[in-house]
Formats: structure tokens, C-alpha cells, sequence
């Protein structure tokens, strides 16, 4: 009887230091979710949206912020260019990724957008399983506050994106509109669905972009273009790490 106390008393100091240690590991690790790593991983990306769409729908638009695993920051300068877009990347330590995704996994979609002409924000969240996307009002505070704090990432002086493919949206315009010669032997791409229904898409590399950034640079945004006997609009998408084509814009 006295050896099954004594034995009991013995066992509590192990029970005891197992629970703290149980305990100790779950506080560290918890239940909070960790962001995807690596250079093409999507951590989150951000898109103001306004009411009326531009032509090509949300196809024509990048994404205020997009954070990927490495740390990298790719946004839309707050001055935009006119006609060529020129996106900016700068960096965050992991720490700080960390606690962004953190930010951005904890919206809640009950706060769905209002009318169809709102201007919304649409949150990507990555995860194992597949990007989870939020829409939230323009005026919803924890989507505003998550902007902001990609925006003070966002301060310094500015490093170009350099971005390895562009997608040319392309929309059919008045033929009777003064339109510039097409500098390659085709415009029109891929057809687009979804906001940017009736318009193309066609994805240019290497020599192929290189020869329509120099012609470009001499356009607005507003130029037309002739292809194929057409007259065309366009609007230059840079692709962003995790986006390789057309069917990811």
C-alpha cells in the first residue's frame, strides 16, 4: 500500500513536466497558419476594384499587392505610369510575411460587397489546399488596415518589376479610329471569359516583348492599334511569379 503511494507521488512531477511541455509547444506553434515559401509561392494579393470595370474587366487590371514566400512586395506604384505599366518590388523579412498572412487568412467573407457597381477589395490568400478569395466593401476596416500595412511596405525608392512575360489584353475597337500598325504579325490571342468577355489575350517573351515595349514607348494608353484588318485597344498585364498565361489572370 505504502509502495503504491510512494510510486504515485513519483509519477506526478513527470505527468506535470509532460503537460508544461505539451502545453509550451502548442503556445509556440499553436494553431496559426504558416505562409507557402518559396519565389513562386502566392502568400497573398490585394486588388482595388472599382465599380465600372476598364475594357478587358479585371483581366486589364494588376493587383495592388501581391506577396510571395520569398518576401518579395510586387504593387502598383502610387503613381502609376501612363500606357507601359511599371510595377515596383521590394522586400519583407519573414517575420513580417508571416504576420501579413496571418492578417490576410483572418478576414472573414460574412462581409460580402454590396451592389454589383461597389468597388470592392479582393483578398487571395495562399494555401496548401488551394488560394482561398475574399471580397470584401472598399470600406471594410480590417481590408483596409491589411492595405496599409502593404502599403508601408511599399515606401522606399522603388525597384522596377522585371517581369519575364506580359499578357496583351485586347479589346476590338471602332474601326474607323486612327489606329498604329501592329509591330508583330498577330494581336489577337486567346478569348477571355468572365468580366473580360469579348476580349483576347496573347502572352509575349523575349524578342516579342522587347519589340512592343520600344513601340509602346512611344503610344499612350490610349492608342489603337490595326491587326489582321482590325482595330484593336490594349491593355499590357505583366505576369507576376505565380502566373504563367492567360487563364491565370
Amino acid at each position: 500500500m505504502h509502495r503504491g503511494r510512494a510510486l504515485a507521488l513519483l509519477a506526478v512531477p513527470a505527468l506535470l513536466a509532460t503537460a508544461a511541455t505539451s502545453t509550451g509547444c502548442a503556445g509556440r506553434g499553436g494553431t496559426d497558419p504558416e505562409p507557402p515559401t518559396g519565389g513562386g509561392a502566392l502568400v497573398l494579393r490585394l486588388s482595388e476594384l472599382p465599380g465600372m470595370l476598364p475594357p478587358g474587366g479585371t483581366a486589364a487590371v494588376p493587383p495592388g499587392f501581391s506577396l510571395f514566400g520569398d518576401g518579395r512586395l510586387i504593387s502598383v506604384p502610387d503613381q502609376p505610369s501612363a500606357g507601359w505599366p511599371q510595377l515596383r518590388e521590394d522586400r519583407i523579412p519573414p517575420d513580417e510575411v508571416r504576420e501579413l498572412f496571418r492578417d490576410a487568412a483572418a478576414l472573414s467573407d460574412r462581409a460580402a460587397a454590396g451592389g454589383p457597381d461597389e468597388p470592392v477589395v479582393r483578398v487571395v490568400v495562399g494555401a496548401p489546399g488551394g488560394p482561398r478569395t475574399v471580397t470584401l466593401p472598399r470600406t471594410n476596416p480590417a481590408a483596409a488596415r491589411l492595405r496599409a500595412a502593404l502599403a508601408g511596405h511599399a515606401a522606399d525608392s522603388p525597384v522596377p518589376y522585371q517581369p519575364a512575360a506580359v499578357a496583351i489584353v485586347a479589346m476590338p475597337a471602332d474601326p474607323a479610329e486612327p489606329a498604329r500598325p501592329w509591330p508583330l504579325p498577330a494581336l489577337a490571342g486567346e478569348p477571355l471569359g468572365g468580366t473580360a468577355a469579348g476580349a483576347t489575350c496573347l502572352v509575349l517573351r523575349g524578342a516579342d516583348l522587347d519589340t512592343v515595349r520600344r513601340e509602346a514607348a512611344t503610344a499612350g494608353a490610349d492608342t489603337r492599334w490595326r491587326s489582321a484588318g482590325r482595330v484593336w485597344q490594349v491593355a499590357p498585364r505583366p505576369l507576376l511569379p505565380d502566373e504563367t498565361g492567360c487563364a491565370d489572370l
